[in-house]
């Protein structure tokens, strides 16, 4: 599809959003259709200059799509926020397959980018910018949220202790990178900065209100800033420490391997963070693994510790980036997940007016599950609930975080 026909379906001022994190000024006196000559005619003739204002998850995006050619379709997983790229209509995607994210890249935007994107990458890199996206990244994933003056504290300080260069680099670096636009919130709690891994702001900010840490900001190596922030958007945090090591043993064991395991350890780390109340999808990793269906159910029990140990380890959104072990605040509860009896559990059967009697079926080969102890019976047994409603539950999460992940 041509480009000026992808960028038409946008209203002005989202074509102005995309012009200014591309680095294009387009004023708002503008028409529509002028906006469209100015923002297509610069993509076109000034292709080194607009990549070199995309975060580094989009020039690699980009470079695997041109060195798979023109409409050629990658099928990729569905991460937790899209890429600038694809979000500005520059890679177009298709996700009416709820297994894969298919995207590719138009013949047109080929020839643009193809001749220089190799370039603009070494440029990038050598000039420092894809590091200050990851030791950004890296702070905003270990807080959670920063305010705008303590984020610039910790990328000031950083900078000063690793970086032979003055600081108007650095100023340059912040101004060109889109990641502080795309990562600034602003509302009634301040000016703040959120990692782009949290999908509901608002919540997490309700979350740090019932846990008040009144000590100042936890200190984080050099080395655990670069690991939560290099990946993106597929962040690990915590992987270098026994309990992490020990989750990626007991998540090879269960048959992840490449980008499943890094996946895997991912969606733990995601899941870890919204432990105010029980959370089974924290679990998912080891009751969907490949091989979970050889593992004896004598096992279950020890590898849910397994998760529970780093689950309790790793720094905590809501803790202002301290672990439940340091705060003794949102540890999980080790006594709550068993593996289900045979026949209907009591929770079942006390709730069987509300919700009909439900069992798992048993695990197979190719069925990759067992069944955990639920707060009610999952599957089709439900009713019907809105993604962002309260889960029926009762574990105070939003239902697509719950049991509504099950059907997703």
């Amino acid at each position: 599809m041509a480009l000026r026909t992808i960028l038409d379906r946008f209203e002005k001022a989202q074509l102005q959003d995309i012009g200014d994190i591309l680095g294009s000024d387009l004023p708002s006196r503008l028409r529509k259709s002028q906006m469209l000559d100015k923002l297509c005619g610069y993509i076109k003739e000034e292709p080194g200059r607009w990549m070199s204002h995309l975060m580094e998850r989009d020039i690699c995006l980009l470079k695997d799509l041109v060195h798979a050619g023109p409409e050629r379709v990658r099928y990729m997983d569905y991460a937790d926020y899209p890429s600038i790229v694809e979000v500005s209509g520059i890679v177009e995607y298709d996700d009416s397959d709820e297994n894969f994210h298919k995207v590719w890249i138009s013949r047109e935007i080929y020839e643009i980018v193809s001749p220089e994107i190799d370039s603009v990458f070494g440029r990038m890199e050598r000039c420092g910018q894809y590091e200050f996206e990851k030791i950004s990244l890296g702070y905003l994933n270990l807080y959670g949220i920063l305010s705008t003056e303590s984020f610039l504290d910790v990328v000031f300080s950083w900078y000063e202790k690793h970086s032979n260069k003055d600081f108007r680099s650095l100023e340059e670096m912040i101004t060109r990178s889109p990641l502080i636009k795309l990562c600034r919130y602003e509302n009634e709690w301040g000016d703040n900065l959120v990692s782009p891994s949290i999908d509901d702001v608002p919540l997490l900010f309700e979350m740090r209100e019932g846990h008040k840490v009144k000590r100042g900001l936890k200190h984080f190596p050099l080395s655990s800033v670069l690991e939560a922030g290099t990946g993106a958007p597929y962040f690990l945090v915590g992987m270098s420490t026994p309990e992490g090591k020990a989750l990626e043993e007991l998540y090879k064991r269960l048959g992840y391997s490449g980008f499943s395991l890094v996946k895997a350890e991912h969606d733990t780390w995601i899941e870890a963070q919204y432990m105010d109340a029980p959370n089974p999808v924290l679990f998912d990793s080891i009751f969907y693994a490949p091989r979970a269906a050889e593992v004896p159910q004598s096992a279950w029990e020890e590898y849910c510790k397994i998760v529970c140990d780093y689950a309790d380890s790793i720094p905590k959104w809501c803790l202002r980036g301290r672990s439940a072990n340091e705060t003794g605040e949102c540890l999980c509860d080790r006594n709550s997940w068993k593996m289900p009896d045979e026949g209907p559990n009591e929770h079942q059967e006390a709730h069987s007016d509300e919700y009909p009697a439900w069992k798992m079926p048993e695990p197979t080969v190719s069925s990759g599950y067992w069944a955990i102890d639920s707060d009610f019976p999952i599957g089709f047994s439900i009713p019907h609930v809105a993604a962002d409603d309260p889960c029926p539950c009762g574990s105070g999460l939003r239902y697509c975080r719950c049991h509504g992940k099950y059907l997703s």
